[in-house]
């Protein structure tokens, strides 16, 4: 099977014209007390702060997972 590119340029990483920004997410008790916060996650700058709260809470947080991971920049990914 082959499929053809349609919305990215051949030299040009998928993410080339997607802005991002960096974000804060925090899951807090009624308390106030903090649950879960991350800070520095790089988000798409047109996501609104609940976009970018699902993103960090439903796939950056992990349990068992070590309380943090060292971030790795990949090529062309």
């Amino acid at each position: 099977m082959r499929i053809e590119r349609r919305f990215t340029k051949p030299d040009q990483s998928a993410y080339a014209e997607i802005e991002f920004r960096k974000a804060l997410s925090e899951i807090k008790n009624p308390d106030g007390s903090v649950v879960f916060r991350l800070d520095n996650i790089d988000v798409p700058a047109q996501f609104s702060q609940v976009a970018a709260d699902i993103l960090a809470q439903k796939y950056f947080r992990k349990a068992g997972v070590p309380a943090r991971l060292k971030k790795v920049e990949e090529n062309d990914v």
